[in-house]
């Protein structure tokens, strides 16, 4: 029994880390067999096809990022909603979705839904602790705080060529571009936050880019 869990945590890995590399097409059978070196027919036998690997890939991703919503939160991603994601340590995490945020699986949409209640639940802390203005409707800015924050990700090489930054890593902070790509971010959203709130944030992230100069 435990070698059959081995084997299904080693396809479902090596399935994640190819989707990440290359997207859902170079997840071939025989690539994620060899990723993960194991014969051919352990697929079919664990997972019973592609498609239900990738289903099971999937789930995985979401209950990782679950898992860590409570770590995200402590370090103050209130607004983040790729702050669950990053908070699982794995640049592969990150990788998978932004290649998969765009196709139509189930497993992709309960994630996406998920993140969308909790930045709900989120902004109505912030709001109550004075932080954040009220909306008229904070499920529709909630969802669409995530729907733009995930959409970032499956458009990450863009967000690179013009910001320096890539944000599947899991270290975003260190990226050469992160304090200019803070200071956008602040000046979109602006509206979002109290006015004493926003020259706080405005502060310390001009205070990040001088020393980064």
């Amino acid at each position: 029994m435990t070698d059959d869990r081995t084997t299904s945590a080693k396809l479902r890995d090596a399935c994640i880390q190819l989707v990440a590399e290359s997207g859902t097409k170079a997840a071939t059978a025989r690539a994620v067999a060899e990723r993960a070196g194991v014969s051919l027919g352990l697929i079919r036998h664990h997972f019973g096809s592609m498609g239900e690997l990738l289903h099971a890939c999937d789930r995985h991703v979401a209950e990782l990022v679950r898992a860590r919503k409570e770590e995200a939160i402590a370090a103050g991603s209130a607004f983040d909603a790729l702050g669950m994601v990053r908070a699982t340590g794995s640049d592969h995490i990150m990788g998978y979705l932004a290649m998969r945020l765009g196709d139509d699986a189930e497993g992709i949409n309960d994630l996406v839904d998920v993140m969308i209640a909790d930045a709900e639940g989120y902004l109505a802390s912030s709001v109550e602790a004075g932080l954040t203005v009220p909306s008229a409707d904070e499920h529709a800015r909630a969802a669409m705080l995530t729907i733009y924050a995930l959409g970032s990700l499956a458009l990450h090489k863009h967000l690179g060529r013009h910001f320096d930054v890539d944000i599947r890593s899991t270290e975003l902070a260190d990226e050469p571009g992160f304090a200019r790509y803070l200071m956008v971010q602040m000046e979109v959203f602006s509206g979002l936050l109290e006015p004493a709130v926003r020259a706080q944030y405005v502060s310390a992230i001009t205070q990040l880019s001088e020393e980064d100069a």
